[in-house]
Order: C-alpha cells, then sequence, then structure tokens
C-alpha cells in the first residue's frame, strides 16, 4: 500500500474515537521492528480537537525503505 492509499483511506469519514471530531492534521511515520528487520509505514492522523492519535498502515516490508 502506498502513502496516499493509507491517506485516502484515513480520510474516509474519519471521527475521533475520543471527542467525536472531524478535522485532523496528518504525518508520516515508519515503526521498526525490535532488531530492524522490518518496517511499518504509517500515516498518522491527530484529532484537532483533543490530540488522540489514530493510527493507519502504509504497507510494510523487509528493509523498505522507500
Amino acid at each position: 500500500m502506498t502513502w496516499e492509499q493509507a491517506d485516502q483511506n484515513a480520510k474516509q469519514q474519519l471521527r475521533c474515537l475520543m471527542c467525536g471530531n472531524t478535522t485532523f492534521d496528518r504525518q508520516e511515520g515508519r515503526i521498526d521492528s525490535r532488531w530492524g528487520f522490518t518496517s511499518h509505514k504509517l500515516v498518522m492522523m491527530i484529532c484537532q480537537r483533543c490530540g488522540f492519535l489514530h493510527q493507519f498502515s502504509a504497507g510494510r516490508g523487509i528493509w523498505d525503505f522507500d
């Protein structure tokens, strides 16, 4: 999955689980596994009202550094 596909998944009627807000700031990130062999790309949607962080997968792979 690409960053753009994950972004579209996140935008589809997203409502904050904590406060019900529908406006978010978007950021991209990556989480590495314990030994660094795999990584998980994330699209993070941060609620503008309460700051709750919603995470959406943008894919993973071995030594995936694109």
